[in-house]
């Protein structure tokens, strides 16, 4: 009894005591992003994905059903069950209608899960296992983030069509990672390729020259890394020092990882992403004024897609006139996504949004104009037929179109 208590009680002062409003028409209207604040994938998503929610808030006119619309986040510390903990106390104590996770996949997936029992929307800007939108799907969910998937099919077929038949795969032990690998694996078999081993390392790792060595020692043509974040960073400089011969596959690339490696480093690396600040007059002008409250860094994927994600949802709500979660999922997926921040873009009945993927190579220094000028456009591939169909992700929870 003392123990249950005393947890309750770390329970609370981790979560923070809310005061409950009296009434949902006197709230504001709250939209909650649990993500990493202060970790491994802050850089990613964390306090921009924050920001990029407020910008769409402000530019939806900062007002839906007659009420003043407010963000609120909070840092889940990558732990699946201070995540779903959270999840529970946005919706149950401050009133929260919709939820965007970000950060590991595992602990998104938890929010969700705690979302769909509570009935709540979850936007998923930063989440990018399959699961989201599969095996771990909800009726009021929508992953914006393109899955292990799509980024593997995008970046491994290329590398198997010019000679990379042989793989070895260096795998973040966790749901994304081994998905990653997982996917990418098949697409290299499905491509006339093989996969000849694999070899994990831990989250938030600080050495991994034995993987390195384990892979350069397997023979392998191709180096795949499926990890993120900073296990990524070392991960590119370490093979760099090291002299790994082999080519090395990297899926999952952010803006904020080619910085930490330098041009220098990183030049050549092929990636898969839906969004680039470059691309286009619109996404130059969204991301120049994210760049001005965001330290000059550039927005991620993972930014962009939250502005979008929570735009498209406010408009859902106020066409319907409410904030029923049923609602509103049908809405959303009957409504375009408007402009062309992404492209082609539209939402399955798993919840799963589906754009035109592009393969970007990062500029060596010497093609750089300025500190953000970091991607050529190399191709650009239909999202329709490169998304996996809703009728096969394994989600049981399809809308009726």
């Amino acid at each position: 009894m003392i123990v249950s208590l005393l947890r309750a009680t770390s329970l609370a002062v981790l979560l923070g005591a809310v005061p409950v409003a009296a009434s949902a028409e006197d709230a504001p209207f709250r939209i909650g992003v649990i993500d990493d604040m202060s970790g491994v994938y802050s850089g990613n998503g964390g306090p921009g994905t924050v920001l990029a929610a407020k910008m769409a808030v402000e530019d939806f006119g900062g007002k839906v059903l007659g009420r003043p619309i407010e963000v609120v986040s909070a840092d889940h510390q990558s732990k699946p069950d201070i995540g779903a903990a959270l999840a529970r106390q946005f919706i149950e104590q401050q009133g929260v209608s919709a939820i965007i996770p970000g950060g590991a996949s595992s602990v998104g997936l938890a929010v969700q899960a705690i979302a769909r029992t509570l009935k709540k929307t979850t936007l998923v800007s930063g989440g990018y296992a399959a699961n989201f939108s599969g095996d771990g799907c909800s009726p009021y969910g929508t992953q914006w983030a393109p899955s292990t998937s799509e980024l593997s099919k995008t970046i491994a077929k290329g590398i198997v069509d010019a000679g990379g038949k042989k793989w070895f795969f260096i795998v973040a032990d966790y749901v994304f990672g081994k998905n990653l690998a997982a996917d990418a694996g098949e697409t290299v078999k499905a491509s006339g390729g093989q996969v000849i081993g694999q070899v994990l390392h831990p989250l938030n790792v600080t050495d991994l020259a034995s993987q390195l060595l384990a892979a350069q020692g397997s023979g392998a043509d191709v180096i795949g890394l499926a990890d993120a974040g900073p296990d990524l960073v070392l991960a590119i400089k370490q093979a760099r020092e090291f002299g790994v011969s082999a080519k090395l596959a990297t899926m999952l690339v952010f803006e904020n990882n080619v910085t930490a490696l330098g041009l220098s480093t990183a030049q050549g690396l092929r990636l898969a992403a839906s969004f680039y600040w470059d691309l286009n007059d619109e996404t130059r002008a969204w991301s120049k004024r994210f760049m001005a409250r965001n330290g000059n860094a550039v927005p991620t994927m993972g930014h962009v897609l939250a502005y979008l994600a929570t735009t498209h949802y406010l408009k859902a709500v106020a066409a319907v006139g409410s904030d029923d979660a049923a609602q509103v999922q049908a809405k959303m997926l009957e409504q375009p996504i408007e402009g062309n921040l992404i492209q082609h873009a539209h939402i399955q009945a798993n919840g799963r949004v589906v754009s035109d993927m592009h393969i970007f190579e990062v500029k060596s220094p010497q093609e750089s104009k300025s500190p953000a000028d970091l991607y050529k456009l190399v191709a650009t591939l239909p999202g329709d037929g490169l998304f996996v169909a809703a009728g096969k992700s394994g989600c049981p929870y399809l809308a009726v179109r």
